[in-house]
């Protein structure tokens, strides 16, 4: 029994620290050897050790892709040989392969050329991939042999199932080579995805871009671009795009597409629309028809944070006052675009919309209406019980679906999930895991997007937890998602990645959230810290060395791998510079009073009292609100930082 407890110790080690040690018995052979699999995120529904060696990609290796196979899914792979140092050779068929050389087949599994190579590399998982490759954006991996090579086979069930593999298999790659792998996987939520739907100041169009690429990495299928304070679309919503304008949204467009990204384009009339006016209604086609022409293919109509009655008169006079009557006109409208464009479309996403009353799955006079009247095939957004919800349950869900649907027929739902916007609290980061969402939810709706923070790339950890738990919530992690999404932005310096953990620490917070208190390292570093002076015993050191290293974040975060996340952080990163600064000067004064150096004392106290007031500085630019304070781990710091000079001033050097 010890021994089963050690075993499995070991193996929990061993996947926290990313690679999964499988045991299999080797091909004519004796005995059990080890293979190392990497972990996967997001995790597949089935990885297991495969048959052989790991297949090279750091030599020559043949892409067998047919004619139409897609051209986003042959360039990341080529991408993916390129940066393993090999070189990589596009080929329709494999007739003759020279030696020393891999093969890696990709395509659907349907694909003739494609799909005798998965059936004879993946023969000891064949119900596993046909399983895969039988759901939308699934997909199967094997390796082994063919034609004397070593070889791979990426096969999809679909485009989507495709450049999904590519992903996976660029996590697989270890040391130049392709871990022997057996891979059968599918997505539980049908949209997964980020919706730039804060207010404050919206993302630049590069960090659009570089978002649209990071989520496709993850295996997101969804953008919604919907950002409060772009007049575009709330207050000049009835106004066309410039050309100029018109050809940045379609780089965005086509970005999204090479990254298998859905670009819903969400548009806001009910600031000031008449529902029952046919101008209004024909200035709402006009503008999506021009999102139409350049490539969009998914809409949502948000009547989100307006007036929750009637205002206009003609409205009024057609529909009549009250919230109930609300709900009945905003359903003729969005009937009427449902009618006039998207069922005229044939390759089109269903019309969802933002319910004025969006959050909550108790039911109402509006949601009752909005339920009765509203095409049964618009999809609902919602938010949960409450706006910035902290926990969102399968049974909460389920019980909204019914509110916002009709009696037999429950609505389908996607989750605006507010987390971890930080728009109503712009001198606060939120970078915690994702926590408290039912890793059931894949039942209930038909899928989850983040609302990120207005400072994109600091986004990108919350967007890598999101995209896990969309994809197989059952085995999402918050703390092993976190700690590889941290691991990805970071690179592969230690001394970078220590950096950003002890930024990210000090940006826990949660809205006081339980399962997400402030700084919990720090926090244990203080605590030790006390606990040693107290007692008369030399400090261990941590807080000391946390000091030190919160002092030089602004020298380590721009070595990141995600350059743009320093650039975010820059304005907290100083504050938590001038934090460990305080520090460090009252680990020095503390220790000067108990040596009884009153002069040291004096010119520590005065460092330190310098250094919380460059921490208090103004420093960060908001849209609305000025220049505000950086807010980062200030109770935890704040705290020891008062204690240390009331130490001081209740000793005899005071």
């Amino acid at each position: 029994m010890l021994l089963l407890i050690a075993v499995a110790a070991l193996a929990v080690a061993l996947v926290v620290t990313g690679w999964l040690v499988v045991s299999r018995e080797r091909s004519g052979g004796h005995g059990t050897g080890k293979i190392e699999i990497p972990s996967i995120f997001p995790i597949p529904q089935h990885l297991q050790a495969g048959v052989g060696d790991p297949v090279p990609l750091n030599g020559h290796v043949y892409i067998v892709a047919s004619p139409g196979t897609d051209q986003a899914s042959i360039t990341a792979l080529q991408d993916l040989v390129t940066g393993a140092g090999g070189t990589a050779e596009a080929v329709t068929a494999m007739n003759s392969a020279a030696a020393g050389s891999s093969a890696v087949f990709l395509g659907t599994a349907s694909d003739p050329t494609v799909s005798p190579v998965l059936k004879e590399l993946g023969k000891e998982s064949a119900a596993d991939n046909q399983n895969a490759v039988s759901r939308a954006e699934g997909y199967a991996i094997a390796t082994g042999k063919t034609s004397g090579i070593p070889t791979a086979v990426l096969a999809g069930t679909d485009a989507d199932g495709v450049f999904h593999a590519v992903q996976t298999a660029r996590q697989l790659l270890k040391d130049g080579a392709m871990a022997a792998a057996r891979v059968s996987d599918w997505p539980l939520m049908e949209t997964r995805g980020v919706i730039e739907g804060f207010y404050g100041t919206p993302w630049s169009h590069q960090a659009r871009l570089d978002v649209l690429k990071f989520a496709g990495r993850q295996k997101m299928n969804t953008y919604i671009y919907s950002p409060k304070d772009d007049p575009q679309l709330r207050e000049k919503w009835r106004a066309l795009y410039s050309n100029e304008d018109l050809k940045e949204l379609q780089e965005l467009v086509d970005t999204a597409t090479a990254n298998h990204i859905r670009f819903t384009y969400a548009l806001s009339p009910g600031i000031d629309s008449c529902y029952s006016s046919e101008a209004d209604l024909n200035f709402a086609v006009a503008k999506l028809e021009s999102l139409y022409s350049i490539g969009v293919r998914s809409f949502v109509i948000p009547l989100d944070d307006i007036a929750t009655k009637v205002q206009c008169a003609e409205d009024l006079k057609e529909f009549g006052a009250g919230q109930a009557n609300l709900a009945k006109a905003q359903a003729s409208f969005l009937n009427d675009v449902n009618d006039r464009f998207i069922s005229a479309k044939a390759d089109i996403q269903p019309l969802q919309t933002v319910p004025t009353f969006y959050n909550g799955s108790a039911s109402n006079a509006y949601k009752k209406e909005l339920g009765r009247a509203l095409n049964p095939g618009i999809v609902v957004q919602w938010t949960g019980e409450d706006v910035v919800s902290h926990r969102i349950s399968a049974d909460s869900a389920e019980t909204a679906r019914r509110t916002y649907g009709s009696p037999g027929s429950p609505r389908d739902l996607v989750i605006w999930d507010n987390y971890p916007v930080n728009d109503f609290s712009q001198d606060h980061l939120f970078m915690a895991p994702v926590i408290g969402r039912d890793s059931e939810l894949y039942k209930s709706v038909r899928g989850l997007v983040t609302n990120p923070m207005i400072e994109p790339y600091l986004s990108f950890p919350a967007i890598f937890n999101y995209a896990d738990l969309s994809w197989n919530g059952p085995a999402y992690d918050p703390g092993k998602s976190m700690d590889a999404a941290l691991k990805q932005v970071s690179g592969p310096d230690p001394e970078v990645l220590a950096a950003v953990k002890a930024f990210v620490d000090l940006n826990q917070d949660w809205q006081d959230d339980e399962l997400t208190p402030s700084a919990p390292e720090l926090r244990r570093d203080i605590e030790q810290f006390w606990s040693d002076y107290d007692a008369g015993r030399s400090p261990s050191g941590g807080l000391k060395a946390r000091a030190e290293l919160l002092q030089r974040l602004p020298e380590l975060l721009p070595k990141m791998a995600v350059p743009g996340f320093a650039a975010d952080a820059t304005h907290w990163a100083t504050a938590a510079a001038n934090y460990g600064r305080g520090v460090e000067e009252a680990l020095i004064m503390l220790d000067a009073a108990k040596r009884g150096n009153s002069p040291a004392v004096a010119e520590a106290r005065r460092n330190l009292q310098a250094a919380l007031a460059a921490a208090d500085a103004k420093t960060q630019p908001t849209l609305e609100l000025g220049v505000v304070t950086p807010v980062l781990g200030d109770s935890e710091l704040k705290t020891f930082l008062e204690r240390a000079l009331n130490t001081v001033a209740q000793s005899k050097l005071s």
